[in-house]
């Protein structure tokens, strides 16, 4: 059985894509066996891909006016022992790659408005958790200093929506120039800043149910 974890915020612009590709290509450089599948039709992921630079591959399956049997389908045809969906920010698609995951990553930023998505986010996570019993949440500080008093403050802030914090996530530009270069972050720059803390977030999922 595959581990699935499903990159999700209703809330744009919080870095899922960048997120849902550098853990898939940490996982699949751990495991030897992990996907990225890219269910937003925007197909960032698989813009990113298209060096071929990654270390795993990425299936484009977007979840858009396609009926959900033939996405669920679709995404079980993808063998990997990590699958990692990067979902569309949109309340009429989330559902689905939420319910096909074990562990839901929720990535917000220090901004009112992502607060507000995550909190929208969760409710979906929580509709979906009270029919199938066993999965996860973790919401990922991203684009944050942990070092800084409003780094905390933002920190202790998410603690508030009782579901696990992860590691965070700093406003790195390696990011970007990971992307320019098509390559992950753990590639791109393997001893920095970035990488290292993509390290830490995969370290604390695979804590979440050790192999």
């Amino acid at each position: 059985m595959s581990e699935v974890i499903t990159v999700a915020q209703l809330k744009g612009g919080v870095g899922k894509t960048t997120l849902a590709v550098a853990i898939a290509a940490e996982l699949a450089k751990r495991s030897g066996s992990a996907a990225l599948i890219d269910s937003d039709p925007q197909r960032s992921a698989a813009q990113w891909a298209l060096p071929g630079q990654l270390a795993c591959p990425v299936y484009g399956i977007p979840l858009g006016d396609t009926p959900i049997e033939n996405w669920v389908r679709q995404t079980q045809k993808v063998a990997a022992d990590y699958v990692v969906v990067d979902s569309a920010p949109n309340a009429k698609t989330i559902i689905a790659p939420i319910a096909i995951s074990t562990i839901t990553l929720v990535p917000c930023t220090p901004s009112g408005l992502d607060l507000e998505g995550t909190a929208r986010t969760l409710t979906f996570f929580k509709s979906v958790h009270q029919r199938w019993t066993g999965k996860r949440c973790v919401i990922v500080p991203n684009r944050v200093d942990w070092r800084t008093l409003e780094g905390q403050q933002f920190i202790d802030e998410l603690a508030r929506f009782e579901e696990l914090v992860g590691p965070s996530i700093g406003n790195r530009i390696a990011f970007v120039r990971a992307f320019a270069t098509g390559q992950s972050i753990s590639d791109f720059e393997p001893r920095g800043s970035a990488g290292n803390e993509i390290r830490s977030l995969c370290d604390f999922l695979q804590s979440l149910n050790p192999t």
